[in-house]
């Protein structure tokens, strides 16, 4: 049985993930993970975090992030904002324990290096990042983009997702992950420059690649998430449909700690934070910024 910590009760995703877990799939009546199961939880505020634990079925409440080492096989870093992350995850990390971080991987790219640097050093399994990645729709514009049979040659490309750039959890780094993970797992990690505007508090940004463009459009309000893909031969319009996400991101998650392999290079998990502190700059500067500036 893997025995599981959690590190943040403020995010939704530590409730989401634990009822996930411990609690019986009601068309089933089985426990959608057997060998699994959320068993401590940790979080600033304790009233809410024995709230979530209540709520999630996890046994344990901690006092302290560290009191999870010895009592559980691996941890899921989950704070709201990113900042958090590298320094909770890190003495996990070091002391080789598999370790999930969600989403932003980090605000800092310093921060993610540093993640990256020390997982290689110690050989620590480490994933996260959206789960918006592993979506349906997201996978099958993947490999629409990886083929273009339906599209022929593709020029363009527009893809829409929640964004805040005056979120209190580090602006547009805290829902702008998402998105930003969407349009390098369709179009790829090879982003090579960005610009970007705002109009009325939401952020347009182009993604520029050698072989075509995606305008990312961060709205504060959106009623739908779409993508539409600009091809010689068809236009591709899909609806992004999140409601699998935590299943299908926990799915990798525990299929990491069944195999003992890292589910896709970490590096996957630099490049957004590289690109959402790209387009920022590219915002603060006014002028087409280039993600090798930067890394």
């Amino acid at each position: 049985m893997f025995k599981v910590g959690i590190i943040g009760s403020d995010n939704s995703h530590a409730l989401a993930f634990s009822k996930l877990v411990n609690i019986k799939n009601e068309e089933t009546g089985e426990y959608r993970f057997p060998d699994v199961r959320i068993t401590a939880i940790y979080g600033v505020d304790r009233e809410h975090t024995e709230k979530v634990a209540k709520e999630g079925l996890i046994e344990t409440v901690v006092d302290k992030p560290e009191d999870l080492l010895g009592k559980v096989d691996a941890v899921m870093v989950v704070f709201r904002h990113g900042d958090l992350h590298a320094p909770h995850a890190l003495p996990f990390i070091q002391a080789g324990i598999p370790t999930w971080i969600d989403k932003p991987f980090t605000v800092k790219i310093s921060d993610a290096k540093k993640i990256i640097e020390e997982a290689d050093r110690k050989g620590t399994l480490v994933t996260g990042g959206s789960t918006c990645k592993y979506l349906d729709d997201v996978l099958y514009l993947k490999d629409v983009v990886e083929n273009q049979k339906e599209t022929g040659k593709i020029s363009s490309a527009i893809v829409n997702y929640p964004g805040d750039p005056d979120s209190e959890y580090a602006g547009l780094h805290f829902y702008g992950p998402h998105l930003a993970e969407i349009v390098m797992t369709i179009f790829g990690y090879d982003v090579k420059s960005v610009m970007a505007s705002v109009w009325e508090g939401n952020v347009i940004a182009i993604a520029k690649y050698d072989r075509y463009q995606v305008v990312m459009n961060f709205a504060k309000k959106t009623k739908g998430h779409k993508a539409v893909i600009y091809g010689e031969d068809a236009i591709i319009v899909r609806d992004l449909i999140g409601k699998d996400g935590y299943l299908k991101g926990f799915t990798e998650f525990v299929k990491m700690l069944r195999t003992g392999q890292r589910p896709f290079p970490l590096e996957n998990l630099l490049a957004p934070t590289v690109l959402i502190n790209a387009i920022e700059k590219a915002l603060e500067t006014g002028r087409e910024v280039y993600l090798n500036e930067l890394e």
